[in-house]
């Protein structure tokens, strides 16, 4: 059975060749390395939107640019584009080298 009413999820990830880009609401909260697995604390992307089009499965297979004022970040080719389990959000805090209370 498909779910039929609007999409809640606020949270994507966005593979590409080297890194995983993950996003809340089109802003990315958290790069991590695909190879160590290892979150990238201070990576330039964090803070940055989506470039013009949005989230969506038109990134396959293109680059994606990150916006912010005057910077414009754009990485190797999306390869998958992916719903964050619920221990990889609880991670972001800890990537922007976030302690918890």
């Amino acid at each position: 059975m498909k779910f039929k009413g609007a999409n809640r999820r606020v949270h994507t990830c966005f593979v590409t060749e080297n890194c995983e880009y993950h996003t809340r609401e089109g802003i990315c909260v958290a790069v991590r390395d695909r190879w160590s697995s290892a979150w990238i604390a201070g990576h330039r992307a964090v803070g940055l939107s989506i470039g013009p089009s949005g989230p969506g499965a038109e990134f396959l297979g293109a680059p994606l640019t990150l916006v912010g004022g005057e910077l414009t970040l754009t990485t190797s080719k999306v390869v998958d584009i992916l719903r964050p389990n619920r221990n990889e959000v609880e991670a972001y805090s800890f990537a922007r080298g976030m302690l918890p209370a």
